[in-house]
C-alpha cells in the first residue's frame, strides 16, 4: 500500500494529513519521506502519545494530541491491549474487545473530541486505525469530510468488538460523503466469513469532487466484484 500511496500522494499534492489512532507512531518515518507540511497524530493512551512525543520532538512539522476522535466532545474507557510476544498493542480500542487470543489486563479513562471542534484546517488526508471506531471519527468529521482528498481506513468484516461497524456499512457511509474506495488491501483469514473469521485490512478512499461521474460508477462496481 505505501507504494500506491506514494503515486496518490503526488498525483493529488498530499502535503498534511492527521493520523488517528497514532499508536507508537510506526508510520513516522515514511511520513517523513513524503516531504509534508503537516502531520497530526491523534493518540488517547497516555504511554504512547509520550512515545510518539519522544519521536517527534525535533521535527517541526510534526504533532501530537493525546485524544480521541468521535462523534462526541465526551469522556471514554479505553481497553488497552497487552504487548505479549507479537507486541498487540496496537489492537487497543475504546470499543469493548470479544473473546480472542489477545488480552486486554489495562483500561484508560481518556479524552474524546469531535475533529470539526477542533479548529484543525486544511488538511489532506486522514489516516484513520482505530480498532473499530472508524464510523465515529468519520462522523466527527461532519463537513469538514469534504475538505479531505483521500482517506485510508482500517475495516473488518469481522466484529472483533461490541458494536463495531463492518466494511460494507463503512464504505456505505463513505459513499453517501461522496468518497469512493480506489485500493484495498485485505488480509483474508478465512475464505468464508463467520462470526468470528473473515478478512480485514485498509481501503484507499478518494473524494468524488477529483474524480468525473463515470469513474465513480466504475469504483462502485470494483468494491462490489472483490468483496
Amino acid at each position: 500500500m505505501k507504494k500506491y500511496l506514494l503515486k496518490v500522494f503526488k498525483n493529488f499534492g498530499i502535503k498534511s494529513l492527521i493520523h488517528v489512532g497514532g499508536h507508537k507512531g510506526q508510520e513516522i518515518e515514511f511520513y517523513k519521506s513524503l516531504d509534508l507540511d503537516k502531520v497530526i497524530f491523534f493518540e488517547p493512551v497516555g504511554k504512547f502519545a509520550n512515545e510518539i512525543k519522544l519521536k517527534i520532538k525535533s521535527l517541526k512539522n510534526f504533532e501530537v494530541y493525546q485524544l480521541a476522535l468521535g462523534n462526541d466532545d465526551i469522556e471514554k474507557e479505553i481497553y488497552i491491549a497487552d504487548e505479549g510476544i507479537n507486541d498487540n498493542s496496537g489492537s487497543t480500542s475504546i470499543l469493548k474487545p470479544r473473546k480472542s487470543k489477545i488480552t486486554f489486563s489495562e483500561k484508560e479513562n481518556v479524552h474524546v473530541r469531535k475533529f470539526v471542534n477542533l479548529g484543525i484546517d486544511n488538511i489532506d488526508c486522514a489516516v484513520i486505525d482505530t480498532q473499530g471506531y472508524e464510523l465515529e471519527v468519520l462522523k466527527g468529521f461532519e463537513e469538514k469530510i469534504s475538505k479531505f482528498k483521500i482517506l485510508l481506513v482500517e475495516f473488518s468484516t469481522i466484529e472483533g468488538y461490541v458494536g463495531r461497524p463492518l466494511y460494507k456499512e463503512l464504505n456505505r457511509y463513505l459513499n453517501t460523503k461522496n468518497f469512493y474506495m480506489i485500493k484495498q488491501q485485505k488480509k483474508v483469514l478465512t475464505l468464508l466469513q463467520t462470526n468470528t473469521s473473515g478478512s480485514y485490512g485498509d481501503a484507499l478512499y478518494l473524494n468524488g469532487e477529483l474524480i468525473n461521474k463515470s469513474y465513480k460508477y466504475y469504483l462502485i462496481i470494483k468494491y462490489i466484484l472483490i468483496n
